[in-house]
């Protein structure tokens, strides 16, 4: 017990900071914290600290980008067990991936064409097995010799049985099949795990990959009628920071303070991984480049920008095409974003390299935890000559290209949804128990959300927390109205949560303190992930799909396979189709920083017909 104390002083402290008020043994029931008495802008990372996990020194751009080979969406893949290195002076280590040592082949299905595909979990015990948290609802100690896993097709509408529900999951040997109806404009989206209380580990361990939607106007072919690049020319970046162990093995932890085992709320590394290669390098001809970007990291946003300023246009979001490619920059990405963007190389001559860095600044909350810094992420080198190519002027609303996109709808409803960090001290083991809510629910209660399909809904994200916050909605269209700052503290002060587990959804509107801000040009399309910023009231449209845009109920049970578990949404845990189960139905909703999802900010939403 004495070898805790220094640790939870330091961490008592870092709450006292923070404006918490908290005192040990403050009981079992999880206490809001409150934010800071103003709000704090971004600040850049410290430097390094003995508080946090370090990678060996690992020389940047030695190592090639590994391209996912292209596949059909069609039949079955198998989540399996490999080794694998990560960087050229790094051994190799366990992994796992879809049918390959580490993450997945780029999967290709076509609108309107329903595509059926299994996973089979081949996994043999887990891969960070010793970092599984016990505490999580639904963990158990098979978990890290026989561990669950499921798949959810981000940004796919498709029905509940479909959906990967993290309530369901299969152990060693079990097969979800699932079909994806694919009813839905070409757009970039991804697939990974989605079980409930080690999707941060699964993910990290490797279970993720890229998912092209093609339709009429958008290819993937040579003759596309957006004459956007193809072939070699379009490559995917699955972007994810990850911090190493001398012997090759991922380590998942950031504070040396937070015991093994336990859900630390945040998982950021020290290093940039791309497609499993930390800082690759990637030859280029002198041509337009398409970049299929997905931020597929645990924790950490990224502003990526090329070192000497190289411009780009960015052509689409998580899901489809803008009206035309946007010039810029700079282009901001949080986890579980995807960025469709255009590189024009021809100009640079033989031997220019292109860094592609990142910018992003750390919010409070990560300054407080002193996450390091990533700021290289990978290297172009020009050589030789490409096809000939040009940046369209336009990508929708013109001869033989896809409907542009309409303005923005007035809602048929406004909800305030609010973002609360709390003090779980039930947790107490865990020297630092932070979590984080959705409304200041827990993601099993019986007070679910409910919405009607067929309808355009504003919902107003307020973010009460010292943390950015990407949110996800599965099944839902997404448009980004404006962003707002909020007197955080003045908002909580005027409006005090009750205990964990009653609602909480004040609005903010009286607290801004600053105009609405619009999103920048380049986030204008279609999303299904936004990114909330600290002390900010997000608002965005939500659209509903009808069910005739389906094609399916969207409030059908979620049934439960032979040979899968499920977790009742009442609690518990049990075998499948076991007595006692209450009826899973409906969708989540949920914050993408993987720690925070697990614990416990997501919610389940019914959309009912």
């Amino acid at each position: 017990m004495s070898d805790d104390l220094p640790r939870r002083g330091f961490l008592l402290g870092t709450l006292g900071i923070l404006g918490a008020g908290f005192t040990a043994g403050a009981g079992a029931d999880p206490a809001p914290l409150p934010p800071a008495p103003l709000p704090l802008p971004p600040l850049p990372a410290l430097p390094v600290t003995p508080f946090n996990y370090h990678s060996p020194p690992l020389q940047p751009f030695v190592d090639e980008l590994p391209i996912p080979e292209t596949r059909p969406a069609t039949g079955q893949l198998s989540a399996i067990a490999g080794t694998h290195s990560y960087h050229r002076d790094l051994p190799e280590a366990r992994s796992w991936g879809f049918d390959r040592p580490v993450l997945g082949p780029n999967l290709e299905a076509w609108r309107n064409r329903e595509s059926r595909i299994s996973f089979r979990n081949e996994l043999g015990p887990h891969v960070l097995a010793q970092h599984v948290d016990l505490t999580m609802h639904g963990t158990t100690e098979l978990d890290r010799t026989d561990p669950r896993f499921t798949v959810h097709l981000h940004g796919g509408a498709n029905t509940p049985a479909a959906d990967g529900h993290p309530l369901i999951g299969w152990r060693n040997g079990g097969t979800p099949a699932f079909a994806y109806g694919n009813r839905q404009e070409a757009a970039g989206l991804w697939y990974h795990d989605h079980v409930m209380g080690i999707t941060r580990l699964n993910i990290q361990a490797g279970l993720a990959g890229m998912y092209y939607v093609r339709d009429e106007f958008d290819t993937g072919a040579a003759d596309n009628p957006l004459g956007l690049p193809s072939g070699e020319f379009e490559i995917p970046l699955i972007v994810q920071d990850r911090t190493f162990n001398a012997d090759g093995t991922v380590q998942p932890m950031v504070g040396v303070y937070i015991p093994q085992g336990y859900n630390q709320s945040g998982q950021l590394g020290d290093v940039a991984c791309v497609n499993g290669k930390v800082w690759p390098r990637l030859g280029v001809r002198r041509t337009l480049y398409r970049f299929r970007v997905l931020n597929g990291s645990n924790s950490r946003p990224y502003i990526l920008e090329f070192e000497g300023g190289l411009p780009f246009w960015v052509i689409g979001g998580d899901l489809g095409l803008l009206d035309a490619p946007v010039p810029t920059g700079a282009v901001r990405v949080s986890p579980g974003e995807r960025v469709d963007l255009l590189v024009d190389f021809g100009a640079l001559p033989d031997g220019t390299q292109a860094d592609l860095i990142n910018t992003a600044l750390n919010d409070f909350g990560n300054t407080v935890f002193m996450v390091p810094e990533v700021r290289r992420i990978m290297r172009f080198t020009v050589a030789g000559d490409g096809p000939p190519a040009r940046v369209p002027p336009r990508l929708r609303g013109g001869p033989g290209l896809p409907e542009p996109l309409a303005p923005p709808e007035p809602p048929e409803r406004v909800r305030t949804m609010t973002l609360i960090g709390l003090n779980d001290d039930a947790r107490s083991a865990a020297v630092f128990p932070t979590m984080m809510a959705l409304n200041n629910l827990p993601f099993l209660t019986a007070d679910v959300d409910v919405a009607r399909a067929g309808t355009i809904e504003q919902w107003d994200i307020v973010n009460a927390t010292p943390f950015d916050h990407p949110v996800h909605l599965h099944l839902a269209r997404i448009r980004v109205l404006s962003r707002q700052p909020i007197l955080t503290q003045a908002y909580w002060l005027g409006n005090p949560p009750p205990a964990f587990g009653a609602r909480w959804q004040p609005s903010a509107d009286a607290y801004a303190f600053g105009p609405a801000q619009s999103p920048p040009p380049w986030e204008a399309g279609w999303k299904d992930t936004v990114e909330c910023p600290t002390d900010t009231i997000t608002r965005i449209l939500v659209y509903w799909p009808s069910i005739a845009e389906l094609g399916f109920d969207p409030d059908a049970v979620v049934p439960v396979p032979a040979g899968a578990e499920a977790i009742s949404p009442a609690g518990g845990h049990g075998t499948a189709h076991g007595g006692g189960h209450a009826e899973i139905r409906g969708y989540v909703w949920h914050c993408h920083n993987l720690d925070h999802a697990d614990h416990d900010m997501m919610q389940q939403i019914r959309i009912t017909g």
